[in-house]
């Protein structure tokens, strides 16, 4: 990274978001969330089971509580019920200043996806017309979207690799170094989460919402639903320095020039995904049948949009790719989905990668993360 690019970081994190300057223009908000806290006990919801997909999304592509899941690295299958898909205990569970297990953002992200479903049930609604989302449901929905990118397993996982690759990265002269796995705490990535998804809602916030309605039953979802759909380049801006081998970047840094020095030392590390800056759409699948899609700003289409036959199956096939490609730990769909069972699943591919010369840290992060299973509260999967 280089210095003009972290001093645009650094400005971008200092703004205010729009959370900020609406509780600068109501006090009451900031006064009533901190009696919340007060009043609210910290060990609510801790060693429950957290959903990271909300189940009252997953019942929407269920029959009778049931949905046909498939693992995303083997393919193999199973039935699963809804109260056990996309479930990890105690996963949104931190350790607060006080040192106590908190479970309070488990009631806080209930409390958004309820905001969210409300906003579906009445756009699927057949006796409700559709109509422009207002402010406050596009707030919602923003606001559901920006938490359901990051508080899943993939999330983490590249929360973890990120730290373990820094840690050894600045620590690279210590014997043995390469032989261990340096996990940071869910805290970071809770942390981070709860810290970013303000300003990542404005991303998507005041975008025009269309429902797209197959004639079959033939969307699917899964542990990543949120469908980013970009202009078809490359997110990734490579530095000069990403280009520079080993040799020459030991070389540059013998060298008494202090900014051969810095461009010895530049790191370019970037998600294998694209950024959710870099979408000109965003599309949701909500049953088997719609699909809400989110345009780009300031322009107007239609509300709603119909498809069949061919062209209905051949739509919804690129929807199931991009979610096939995307998902990480599962992929599900209702039980009778006509071609889930023998969907294909793309081998699994690395989630961040770094520009340092190709060290052995790079190269352990140029491949899928294994294991693929993030930590939770310091030991392992639960």
């Amino acid at each position: 990274m280089t210095g003009h690019s972290r001093r645009q970081r650094d400005d971008e994190a200092l703004r205010p978001t729009w959370i900020d300057e609406l509780v600068a223009a109501h006090p009451e908000i900031d006064r009533d969330a901190q009696q919340w806290w007060k009043s609210t006990s910290p060990e609510q919801m801790v060693g429950s089971r957290h959903h990271t997909v909300p189940r009252s999304y997953l019942e929407r592509f269920a029959q009778d509580g049931q949905l046909w899941v498939r693992d995303r690295v083997t393919g193999g299958s199973r039935l699963s019920p809804t109260t056990k898909t996309g479930v990890i205990k105690d996963f949104y569970t931190f350790i607060n200043l006080d040192g106590e297990k908190d479970g309070r953002l488990e009631l806080i992200l209930g409390v958004i996806e309820s905001g969210a479903k409300e906003l579906f049930d009445r756009m699927l609604d057949p006796f409700r017309p559709p109509r422009p989302i207002t402010p406050s449901e596009s707030m919602h929905l923003a606001i559901f979207l920006a938490f359901q990118l990051q508080r899943t397993p993939q999330y983490r996982r590249m929360t973890e690799l990120l730290g373990d690759f820094l840690a050894k990265t600045h620590n690279s002269d210590v014997p043995g170094i390469d032989q261990v796995r340096v996990v940071p705490e869910p805290n970071l990535h809770l942390e981070h989460m709860s810290k970013a998804a303000p300003r990542l809602s404005e991303l998507f916030f005041d975008r025009p919402a269309l429902i797209v309605t197959l004639d079959q039953p033939l969307f699917i979802t899964c542990d990543e639903p949120v469908v980013l759909v970009t202009n078809g380049s490359s997110h990734v801006e490579h530095t000069a320095a990403c280009f520079k081998t080993k040799n020459q970047r030991r070389k540059a840094a013998r060298r008494p020039s202090r900014g051969r020095m810095r461009n010895a030392d530049i790191v370019h590390i970037y998600p294998t995904r694209p950024p959710a800056g870099a979408a000109v759409e965003v599309a949701l699948p909500l049953t088997p049948r719609t699909l809400l899609v989110l345009g780009p700003r300031g322009t107007i289409g239609p509300l709603a949009h119909s498809l069949a036959g061919a062209e209905a199956a051949a739509y919804a096939a690129d929807v199931n790719n991009r979610l096939v490609e995307q998902a990480y730990g599962w992929v599900a769909a209702h039980p009778d989905h006509p071609t889930f069972r023998s969907l294909v699943f793309p081998p699994p591919g690395p989630l961040v990668r770094a520009c340092d010369g190709g060290s052995k840290f790079s190269q352990d992060l140029d491949k899928a993360p294994s294991p693929r299973r993030p930590a939770l509260l310091g030991r392992g999967w639960k």
